[in-house]
């Protein structure tokens, strides 16, 4: 009887992640990157949407100079929306395991190129919107 109700209750269980699965969307981020994010089990959807967010935000940053300044400033305005929105999230060290993802080696060359020319924006936290 304990097999049938266990049997019973996995297929329950499995049936309903295939009839509502909840999906992260990874459109914009390098595969690479979408594959670490979405290894890391402990982490909620939220939070992987969150990740993911912010990967695509970050790696616009690798050829933030060669932009002209209406596309920097579209660029910051997107980095620090999803940097928010991931610190809602997500703990520092999972963004700082993000950033290494993403940026490699030149993380440090390209965050403060990066820091230089980016425009100054102050954002109304009401009118930000989270993945």
């Amino acid at each position: 009887m304990k097999t049938i109700l266990t049997a019973g209750l996995l297929l329950c269980l499995s049936g309903c992640q295939l009839i509502s699965p909840i999906f992260v969307n990874y459109n914009g981020v390098r595969r690479d990157v979408a594959t670490w994010i979405n290894q890391q089990t402990l982490l909620s959807m939220q939070q992987k949407r969150s990740l993911a967010q912010l990967s695509r935000a970050q790696q616009q940053l690798r050829n933030f100079p060669a932009k002209d300044p209406q596309t920097q400033l579209a660029i910051a305005k997107q980095n620090q929306i999803a940097l928010y929105c991931a610190n809602q999230h997500v703990s520092a060290k999972k963004i700082k395991q993000l950033k290494d993802r993403v940026f490699d080696e030149e993380q440090a060359q390209i965050l403060q190129q990066y820091e230089q020319l980016a425009p100054k924006i102050k954002l109304d936290s009401t009118a930000l919107q989270c993945e």
